[in-house]
């Protein structure tokens, strides 16, 4: 369902979707039906094809279908070869449509914007609705001004950017994916620093880890964190800062 609400993201992308199931043709017309897929999802009876490519999931049972596959998504080029893939290590994860796209520089959803002094963050998100075992992103886009830069983490007494994630039992933080930073060298010191400058993209993954019950209402949540950072010019270094902030979430169970 949510990889069927990104359909026109991905095509922007130049990208078209298909989905592989084990399940028989009627079984996926009535859902593809119900819940106006309009993509094509292809019947894998028996899993020939899954079992073909090794994808079959020894830790997941079923009641009726025999091997069900790993969950993950392919992104091929037109040439029909693998360019990225994307798979969790739990049966019942999955990576949003929605994170793929942002992962690959797409523009998030619920867009904030937050000016400073010397440069400008916008913070967004692959998906603000997020199921039970669903990996989601969330970008952080600096734009920092010219002649100006923040910090990379390395040997300097500076304060490198940061982010800080509030812990939240229903969630699992996974890794902050950096840009890498440039080499600086301020002559007057003889040092050399890690940087960022002009505009880069930082993006966090994050997976629901509360299970809502088939029929349980939407019930809003967030992630809060905090920024840490200091800024310089080639003449100046400003006073270290942090910035507050806070991505919404609405929280539902797996539509069946």
């Amino acid at each position: 369902m949510e990889l069927a609400g990104q359909e026109e993201g991905f095509r922007s992308a130049g990208l078209a979707l298909a989905s592989v199931i084990p399940e028989p043709v009627e079984v996926i017309r009535a859902f593809t039906s119900r819940y106006g897929v309009r993509y094509p999802v292809l019947a894998d009876v028996g899993s020939v094809l899954i079992k073909r490519f090794g994808l079959v999931d020894p830790g997941f049972k079923s009641d009726t279908v025999k091997d069900v596959p790993f969950a993950g998504s392919f992104v091929l080029d037109a040439r029909g070869i693998v360019r990225e893939k994307f798979f969790e290590p739990g049966n019942t994860d999955r990576r949003t449509g929605g994170s793929i796209l942002v992962l690959a520089g797409a523009a998030g959803t619920h867009t904030t914007e937050i000016r400073t002094d010397h440069f400008t963050l916008r913070t967004s998100q692959s998906n603000v609705t997020v199921a039970p075992g669903q990996r989601i992103a969330l970008a952080l886009d600096f734009e920092v001004e010219d002649m100006h830069h923040l910090y990379g983490v390395g040997d300097h007494s500076y304060r490198p950017l940061r982010l800080r994630v509030e812990q939240d039992p229903l969630l699992e933080i996974h890794e902050l994916l950096w840009p890498s930073p440039r080499p600086y060298l301020f002559a007057p010191l003889n040092e050399t620093v890690p940087v960022f400058e002009g505009r880069f993209r930082a993006v966090v993954d994050l997976t629901l880890r509360y299970d809502l019950p088939p029929g349980s209402p939407e019930r809003p949540a967030h992630v809060a964190a905090t920024l840490e950072y200091q800024v310089c010019s080639d003449t100046v270094c400003y006073p270290p800062g942090t910035l507050p902030l806070r991505w919404p979430l609405r929280l539902r169970p797996w539509l069946r």
